[in-house]
């Protein structure tokens, strides 16, 4: 279950959306997104197991990616390629769309896909690394 997240100004249906009134609302503003959570601490203890999930799933996409175009004995180098590349579009590519759709900022999509490129380079050389020989 995700935190709510809102848009103003809003409209219930498309036909809604194309009245004066909404549009004018949409020229004059605010307009923007909000993302409500709960009073309180983060649950940081939460959030990390659900990272770690995460981060097993696509450790499990892109073993069977990268297991369905390089076979055992393959140089790190291939092995590294293929996995890196689908670590990649796993950890970064997702928060494209939210730059794109959302209007996310440029500098936060960077700095995520930079981060993102570090984990893809970490998933890549570790199953290069270890991969069967």
């Amino acid at each position: 279950m995700g935190f709510p997240l809102y848009r103003f100004p809003y409209g219930n249906t498309t036909a809604e959306m194309t009245t004066p009134a909404f549009v004018a609302k949409m020229k004059t503003g605010p307009v923007g997104t909000m993302t409500i959570r709960p009073s309180g601490e983060l649950p940081f203890g939460k959030m990390m197991g659900q990272w770690f999930v995460y981060s097993l799933l696509i450790a499990v996409l892109v073993a069977y990616i990268t297991g369905r175009t390089r076979a055992p004995g393959a140089p790190f180098l291939y092995v590294f390629r293929v996995s890196g590349a689908v670590a990649f579009c796993c950890y970064v590519v997702a928060h494209w769309q939210n730059w794109i759709w959302w209007g996310r900022s440029t500098r936060f999509t960077l700095t995520y896909s930079v981060d993102g490129l570090a984990y893809a380079l970490v998933t890549g050389a570790t199953f290069g690394w270890l991969w069967p020989r």
